[in-house]
């Protein structure tokens, strides 16, 4: 007998395994091809990867034109958009009184319902859970739908919050306690209203001083129960803690670095990320969670992904952003890159 010693038959075979798998790997890894760069905006430090928080581009996926065969045909004023947790992309157009939806499993695109009554102007919509949420300019009213586009009933009669006054809701959220908030270029206030859908407390106030706006056009929650409104004619962000007390403002005509020309629609994704559509600069504006600009979005696509007036942004649950063009007529879809 020799008086070499013998490897185990277990460790033996997972040398040769690691042999045989290294190269494979790596021929993989050569394989990766990176998305044409014509295609995306980069900014900020070097993309690492799609698994990190911050944002640093985005891909252009998807333009959806003002086509004659499709059955959405024709869009003639985009307004608000959203994503519900499923993936299907919903979309208003004001002018012809519709709201569309597009199936994420087929891509074909269905509409829902229209209330009863007549006048129905849909300018921003929003997902609780199993509930579509409508805003309503024309009827002064939020109605709820369901995510297969039937007619459920009215929901909030936005006219009745503050009786004999001029009401002209731009946008509105809900939070995960069931609060809400609408953005009223009439009266140029925030109406903020509790769990049961009672008014709480008004904010704002016609004005270009801090707590007042000039056309409030975009309004979201954040996690924390704050909320993030997008002032288009002061030119800038506000932010508001849980109770409705003015915190501070982004942008404005008096900052030297201010990327906001005319800020419409806002989202935000599950990392804190805003989202914000800007119709005055042809741009889609990127902030951090601490509300600091990040980067703007717009003049570096092909044409086919370039926004001209975008007027509402919507976050989707795989890191869409859907962006509705009023100019264009077109809805955009881009892919989020985080590092």
């Amino acid at each position: 007998m020799g008086t070499g010693r013998r490897l185990p038959l277990r460790p033996l075979l997972r040398l040769i395994a690691c042999a045989l798998l290294i190269p494979c790997v790596a021929g993989l890894t050569a394989c990766v091809v990176p998305a044409p760069e014509s295609s995306r905006l980069a900014a900020g430090p070097a993309l690492a990867g799609r698994h990190g928080s911050q944002v640093v581009a985005l891909e252009f996926v998807a333009a959806y034109e003002n086509d004659a065969s499709e059955p959405y045909y024709p869009l003639e004023r985009l307004a608000g958009c959203e994503y519900a947790p499923d993936g299907t992309l919903i979309v208003c157009d004001d002018l012809r009184g519709k709201v569309h939806g597009q199936d994420p499993r087929t891509l074909r695109w269905f509409e829902f319902d229209t209330p009863y009554g007549g006048g129905f102007q849909p300018v921003d919509v929003r997902v609780d859970g199993f509930r579509v949420l409508v805003l309503d300019q024309g009827g002064g009213a939020i109605h709820h739908l369901d995510l297969s586009g039937a007619y459920r009933d009215e929901l909030v009669d936005v006219r009745q919050l503050d009786p004999g006054a001029v009401v002209q809701p731009t946008s509105f959220d809900i939070d995960r306690d069931g609060r809400m908030v609408i953005a009223d270029a009439g009266q140029q206030e925030v109406l903020l209203l509790d769990t049961f859908l009672s008014l709480h407390t008004r904010v704002g106030g016609p004005g270009p001083l801090d707590d007042q706006f000039q056309f409030p056009a975009g309004i979201v929650f954040r996690d924390d129960g704050s909320f993030v409104v997008a002032d288009r004619g002061n030119s800038r962000l506000a932010l508001y803690g849980r109770n409705g007390f003015f915190e501070r403002s982004v942008g404005g005509s008096f900052d030297p670095v201010a990327m906001l020309s005319a800020p419409g629609g806002v989202d935000q994704d599950r990392h804190g990320n805003l989202f914000v559509a800007d119709p005055g600069s042809s741009l889609i504006h990127i902030f951090d969670a601490a509300l600091r600009p990040v980067f703007s979005a717009g003049r570096e696509f092909t044409p086919e992904g370039t926004p001209l007036a975008p007027v509402d942004v919507a976050v989707g649950p795989d890191g869409q952003l859907a962006v509705t063009d009023r100019a264009r007529s077109a809805i955009l879809v881009y892919r989020i890159i985080y590092q």
